[in-house]
């Protein structure tokens, strides 16, 4: 094929052809690795349900505090605090003259919410929503300006809440997370993500009967006989959040409740797609991706209509748009191209 070509096709078929599977998950070049400036974001706090949520805005360099700026509310990858992925992103578009309002979920980080560390999408989406809510209040924000920005389950969830939240003049997914049941059936078999599901649900009846919260690893590098069931069982995930937690997020929680991947499991914004029309649609992922597949994000993009986009960026894995360049500013860059073109 031409060097500019983009092969997109079943990712277990993608990995089936490598004499190195490894390739896929590419341990991070240090020299690539972005930091954060904290000295970049306020704290602020605002109201979701009865929950008060934790969050950071990011405001443009330079820019009067009364001088009203289109606005972007970002949600992140499961389990993740504001303090991870997010601020390199922030920190990208807030240059390019956008406020930027991130958020810990209820449950996470320093939002309120009980039982802690319980991962729930519909939760998190009506988060996503209240984040919005809470932009459009604001003094320094143009009300008739603002959309939505995602990142792993974040990019799922700006699907989601573009669908039902018509306040919005843009959406942008960026390696969204888009059919999860899927995508673990695609690499566990029909049977074994059967069998595997059937462990989540016995840990779930366990809770029940006993009123005792049963609580899972977030990540391990792979599954165990000590470790049967985990959130994200795979060396790029633990590679990142085990690095990021003792560097930046040690809010971070390395449990989760078993009961959360019930409903993650279930979650899939292919169908939410059509309706996020006829507020504009971009998805950014990585053509190599085995966490979250590009096949689902090329779903995404079929099933919506009106304006939309698709990129593809040539990545190695899924963490390569967290928190490392080229990947991260190309994206940024993408996006922010997508946001001039409809809210200036």
């Amino acid at each position: 094929m031409p060097a500019h070509s983009i092969r997109i096709r079943p990712t277990t078929v993608a990995v089936g052809e490598e004499s190195d599977p490894s390739r896929f998950y590419v341990p991070a070049d240090p020299a690539n690795l972005l930091h954060a400036d904290p000295t970049r974001r306020d704290t602020v706090k605002f109201a979701s349900g009865t929950a008060t949520l934790a969050g950071h805005l990011y405001r443009p360099p330079g820019v009067a505090a009364e001088v009203r700026t289109p606005g972007v509310v970002m949600c992140g990858p499961i389990s993740s605090v504001k303090e991870q992925t997010l601020p390199h992103y922030a920190e990208r578009l807030s240059d390019a003259g956008y406020t930027v309002l991130t958020f810990d979920p209820r449950n996470f980080g320093e939002s309120e919410g009980e039982p802690r560390f319980r991962y729930d999408p519909n939760q998190v989406i009506a988060d996503y929503a209240a984040a919005i809510s809470h932009l459009l209040t604001r003094p320094d924000i143009d009300p008739e300006r603002v959309a939505a920005v995602g990142v792993c389950m974040g990019g799922g969830y700006a699907v989601s809440v573009g669908a039902r939240d018509k306040r919005l003049k843009a959406v942008v997914s960026i390696a969204g997370g888009y059919n999860i049941g899927g995508t673990f059936q695609q690499f566990f078999g029909v049977d074994g993500f059967a069998a595997y599901y059937r462990q989540v649900n016995d840990l779930v009846q366990r809770q029940y009967e006993t009123g005792e919260i049963a609580y899972i690893p977030t990540i391990a590098e792979a599954l165990s006989e000590e470790h049967p069931v985990v959130a994200m069982p795979n060396p790029e995930a633990f590679s990142y959040y085990d690095r990021t937690s003792k560097a930046d997020a040690p809010t971070w929680s390395r449990t989760l409740t078993a009961d959360s991947l019930e409903p993650y499991f279930l979650y899939n914004s292919v169908v939410h797609a059509p309706l996020v029309a006829p507020t504009p649609l971009q998805i950014i992922h990585g053509t190599t991706d085995s966490a979250l597949l590009p096949e689902f994000a090329q779903q995404v993009y079929d099933a919506a209509s009106g304006d939309k986009e698709l990129i593809w960026l040539e990545t190695h894995n899924h963490i390569e748009l967290y928190d490392q360049d080229p990947y991260v500013s190309e994206a940024a860059a993408h996006a922010i191209r997508w946001l001039d073109r409809h809210l200036r």
